[in-house]
Parts: structure tokens; sequence; C-alpha cells
């Protein structure tokens, strides 16, 4: 990086659905300054995963500005790093590294991405976040959306994920009393106000729903973090409900503004970034 260009990228595997890289380099356009955000996919590129240290010391040293982090990396990277922010301290896992003066510091947006997706559900229902939230999902992103949530007024978070290993280390991770695992999903139903599909179940390739159908009833609240499809197998079932519902476009976009804010150190046009991106996913 130097002071008119910028070097961005993502480390990750699988990247090919992965629409960062449009949304970053359209984000350069819009503010008119020359730059370029570049994905490397450690499936394509045949990397082993235990090369990620060699890769983010390449990137130091080749000028990258930062780089976004993805799966399965956001968790193996923190040990890598100079410094780690305290969100993503307390998240347990970066997907944001800032490169400056060849060192690097780990940041976590995805839970800005998941508070945008509450406000808009909130803006929707006109009801404050209040009552139990159940989280499919105890991964990294099921730990963004615990983190948001836990910034909220939720009374209590569920958390359900078919890895119990995952489930129980993402719960001591927390250590809040607030925050509990569980196994019974037509209990969890009943207690929870807002559902929140933390999984990759829905994800292209991977359809269905994340709960059994009868168990998402028309009261709930939902917020689908999959974004790729948009119209993911939920979303078309709970709109088919009534239920009011958010979905992985809006955590997906104000993840990476925010992102292209901290690498880049500008400010991303938020106006242009938006109809670019719903562009997009059109």
């Amino acid at each position: 990086m130097n002071d008119t260009s910028y070097l961005t990228g993502l480390l990750g595997r699988d990247l090919s659905g992965s629409l960062s890289p449009a949304l970053h380099n359209e984000g350069f356009r819009a503010l008119g300054v020359p730059g370029f955000y570049q994905p490397i996919d450690f499936s394509e590129r045949s990397l082993q995963d235990t090369d990620l240290a060699e890769v983010l010391a390449s990137l130091v040293r080749l000028g990258f500005a930062g780089c976004n982090v993805t799966h399965p990396f956001k968790t193996a990277i923190m040990p890598l790093l100079d410094n780690v922010s305290d969100d993503a301290a307390q998240l347990g896992a970066v997907n944001t590294v800032v490169i400056r003066d060849g060192k690097t510091t780990g940041h976590n947006t995805d839970w800005l991405g998941f508070a945008a997706q509450l406000d808009a559900l909130e803006t929707k229902s006109a009801i404050p976040h209040q009552g139990a939230a159940l989280v499919l999902g105890a991964g990294g992103a099921g730990r963004a959306v615990i983190y948001g949530l836990q910034q909220k007024t939720t009374s209590s978070i569920l958390i359900h994920d078919p890895d119990m290993a995952q489930a129980q280390a993402t719960v001591a991770h927390f250590d809040d009393p607030r925050i509990n695992l569980v196994i019974d999903l037509e209990s969890a139903t009943d207690q929870a106000m807002l559902l929140v599909n933390a999984s990759t179940v829905g994800m292209h390739g991977k359809g269905g729903l994340p709960l059994a159908p009868h168990l998402i009833r028309p009261r709930h609240q939902i917020a689908e973090v999959v974004y790729f499809p948009l119209e993911t197998p939920l979303v078309k079932y709970v709109r088919s409900l009534g239920s009011q519902f958010v979905t992985g476009d809006i955590m997906c976009l104000h993840q990476a503004m925010a992102a292209f804010d901290l690498m880049s150190g500008l400010k991303a046009n938020r106006k242009k970034m938006t109809e670019f991106f719903s562009n997009l996913v059109a």
C-alpha cells in the first residue's frame, strides 16, 4: 500500500461464490481511488491449511493493506497476528486483518453485520429485542451472532449445533450465564422469540431447513445469515408463514463496509456500495 493505491484480499477455501471481491472493488471505484481486492483460495491454489502463516507473511511483504478471513481460518489466524482487537478477542474469531507498517491486527466485523440485521428486524416489527434467541450454529458466524445479541437486551441466548464439541466450546468461550446449550429443539423454539440461522444449512449446494418446519411458527422473528442464495429455503418458508424476517445480504453488506473502512483507512461510500450490492444479489 502507498498513499494512493490499495491492495486487499480474502483468505479462505472454496471462494468462487463469494461476493466480497466484487463488493470491495466497487468500494474503491465508488471513492475514485485505485485499489484491488484479491481472493486467495487455498483450495484453488492447492495450498494446505498449514501454509496460512506463510501466506499471511507474504501479504505483509507484498504491501497489502489488509485481508478478510473466512472459513476455515477465522480462529486459526489469531495466534499468527501481532495484535487482536477487543471484540475479536471476545468472539474468538477474526474476519478482518489490518496491515500497517509490517504489523498485523485482527478485527471482527461480522458481529456489526449481524447488529445491522437486528436493527432492520426491529424496524420491520417495531418490537424491541426482548425474550430468548435461538442460534442455530456455533461456528464463526454463530459466535458473531452471539456477540451481537449480547450487545442487545436479549434475556437468554440458546445455542444448538449438531457438532456438540463445537457448541460446548462456544458456550464455554463466552462464559455468560445468559448463554445456554440446548439439545431439545422443541422446547427451545417454544421459549424463543428470535431464531437465527448461523449454520451453513440453506447455502448453495446445502439445501434444506435448519429446523423441522413444524418448529418454526408465525410468531417467530427470523434472521438468516446465509446470503448465497439470497432466497434460502428458510426465507421462502418463513415468508409463506407471514413471519417477520431479514435476509443474509444485510449482514454481508454491513460487515464488508466496516472491513473496507478498517483495511483501507478510508470511509466507504455506503450509498453506492449498497446500491451496487443490491443489484449484485438480485
